[in-house]
């Protein structure tokens, strides 16, 4: 017979054995719970739909739209740097906008609260500790993607962003420099500068010497038949750039064109290296990879590209800078359009897309170099100048 100082022993200890196994089962699942939390979200968002929301916050449900930017960059006084400061100066200004119920913050201490977290694509990415359900990840930028290889850098956001914001049409949320509106004017506009005035011939405001797009070698070679004066770390003519407006109206009254080039020739992408100028009284003379038919003034702009060669470019623009009433109808367009910032409308149209839960459901993008690349490269074609050189012999 077993003693029964022995039966109560085995009760006891299989009765401890049960207890720490349950207690390494919740180890484990807390465990295991905080290990999803912290690290950067994945699996939860691969090809698929948004989680669905929580009870409070249910899209809709909520009157104000928090909407926070991650990213802030150092040393900077850019508008994504500090919102809360430029959404307290421009929001109130902008016409025509159907919802501005939000907040613009990057306080990251409102994290739980956010709608949407935004990250400027050419950081690394610093992703939160926790991404909570109802949240959307979102990419933005100005700037073109720049160098190839930057692909693997790209790889980091594989899976984990939810929308684009930038400046392509098929973004899904589109961010142009500028915008154009229609005005009206029962006047033609006359010009203010008198053509005589205007004793210098081009004028080219550059701090990157050496680009993707190699636009300094077209310059090089425009400079041979045409006058062009550079300002800026390029060139020998100086002009301070954080007094822009100073230095622009004494282009305008100098000078009859305003070189914008791009520093790379990518899809729909238009900088204020055209924007800018269009503000003024002189023409700029653009080479990129944007849609200037579309996207700017008609009869506005002048494009590099429509010329064989620098040299014919340089014929033309001499041409007509010859004939003062051709020259002066590239200003028409003022009285039926104007120019104005398009980051106050985008937080705008950011806002209302958030409230009428444009996003939702919105998965995860995948393949998101290829995005911004195309497999083949194709979404940016800086060879379009070597290419020039090569066949002109130039």
């Amino acid at each position: 017979m077993t003693p029964k100082w022995s039966l109560q022993s085995t009760k006891t200890n299989f009765g401890l054995l049960i207890c720490v196994i349950i207690v390494m089962v919740c180890v484990f699942a807390q465990l295991t719970i905080w290990w999803e939390l912290r690290r950067p979200p994945e699996g939860l968002w691969r090809n698929s739909s948004l989680p669905t929301f929580s009870d409070e916050r249910v899209p809709g449900r909520n009157s104000t739209k928090i909407i926070m930017f991650w990213t802030r960059r150092a040393n900077t006084n850019n508008w994504f740097s500090y919102p809360e400061k430029f959404t307290t100066r421009s929001m109130s200004k902008i016409t025509n906008c159907s919802q501005n119920n939000c907040i613009y913050t990057s306080n990251h201490s409102l994290i739980r609260q956010a709608d949407i977290l935004l990250f400027y694509l050419n950081e690394k990415p610093d992703w939160p500790k926790v991404r909570y359900a109802h949240q959307y990840y979102a990419h933005f930028i100005h700037e073109a993607p720049g160098k190839r290889n930057q692909r693997t850098f790209l790889d980091q956001y594989e899976d984990n962003i939810n929308i684009t914001i930038n400046f392509r049409r098929d973004a899904d949320l589109y961010l142009p420099y500028n915008t154009l509106l229609p005005v009206k004017s029962d006047h033609d506009y006359r010009p203010r500068i008198p053509h005589g005035n205007k004793t210098g011939m081009a004028v080219w405001p550059v701090s990157h010497c050496v680009t993707e797009s190699h636009r300094e070698h077209y310059v090089a070679e425009l400079s041979k038949h045409l006058e062009v004066d550079i300002y800026g770390r390029c060139g020998s003519h100086i002009c301070n750039r954080s007094r822009t407006h100073s230095c622009s109206k004494s282009w305008e009254e100098k000078y009859k064109y305003y070189l914008s080039f791009e520093n790379n020739v990518c899809e729909d992408y238009i900088t204020e290296k055209v924007f800018l100028p269009l503000q003024y009284e002189i023409i700029p003379v653009v080479f990129g990879g944007g849609n200037y038919s579309r996207d700017v003034p008609p009869r506005s702009v002048i494009n590099a590209r429509d010329f064989d060669s620098p040299k014919d470019l340089a014929n033309f623009l001499i041409h007509l800078a010859s004939d003062e009433q051709r020259y002066r109808s590239y200003f028409k367009w003022k009285s039926r359009f104007e120019i104005v910032g398009g980051v106050p409308r985008f937080m705008c149209r950011l806002c209302q897309a958030l409230h009428e839960n444009e996003f939702h459901p919105h998965p995860a993008k995948s393949h998101y170099a290829d995005y911004w690349y195309g497999v083949h490269g194709e979404m940016c074609d800086n060879e379009v100048i070597p290419r020039m050189r090569k066949e002109g012999g130039w």
